[in-house]
């Protein structure tokens, strides 16, 4: 391959990183790396940066001159300013989304040793709380399996009112309401397999 070649490679790489980053925040995917979580909008800044790096660095250098000089086609500015706008926006309303609703991910306590485990993810907005739960594997990336909902901003998890029940092919979790914050629904399968 020709240098001369390397802006537009660079410049469609880039915006496929910046599709990435636009739609992790919302496919319901965590990764679990040494005990913690890194929500899907981390995931997204994450490919963020790449996309940057690769729509915006050629740009600065004699590598795109060379390619517009041979008649190779690169990314257009236009397209590579609407590409990273949209990423940011996304990965920035995945930032927002967690921050006013006070999120909080905890990977949950099991017995099981074979690499499966579950993440939860609690939010409470004004009178209302919610969950995820999310199945994570060997290579600790996680996809949401389920969801609830509770009464007046009630977290289970937090409150340590749930069962997780996980033996090698799955198991199930469940998570306790009170009388006046019930949670619906309460009883999880999780699949290991």
């Amino acid at each position: 391959m020709r240098l001369a070649g390397l802006a537009g490679l660079a410049g469609l790489a880039g915006l496929a990183a910046a599709a990435l980053a636009v739609v992790a925040p919302w496919l319901g995917w965590v990764l679990v790396v040494d005990g913690r979580v890194v929500p899907g909008w981390g995931l997204g800044l994450g490919v963020l940066v790449v996309a940057v790096m690769l729509l915006w660095i050629p740009r600065a250098t004699r590598v795109r001159a060379a390619d517009e000089a041979r008649g190779a086609r690169v990314v257009p500015r236009w397209a590579s300013a609407v590409a990273t706008a949209l990423a940011v926006a996304s990965v920035g309303l995945g930032v927002a989304g967690d921050a006013f609703s006070g999120a909080e991910y905890q990977v949950l306590r099991s017995e099981a040793s074979d690499g499966c485990r579950v993440v939860t993810r609690e939010t409470s907005f004004l009178a209302a709380g919610s969950g995820d739960v999310y199945v994570v594997r060997n290579l600790g990336v996680g996809q949401r399996t389920g969801t609830w909902v509770a009464d007046d901003g009630y977290r289970p998890v937090r409150a340590d009112a749930y069962d997780l029940a996980l033996g090698p092919d799955g198991g199930t979790l469940t998570v306790r309401g009170t009388a006046n914050d019930p949670v619906m629904p309460s009883t999880h399968p999780i699949d290991c397999g």
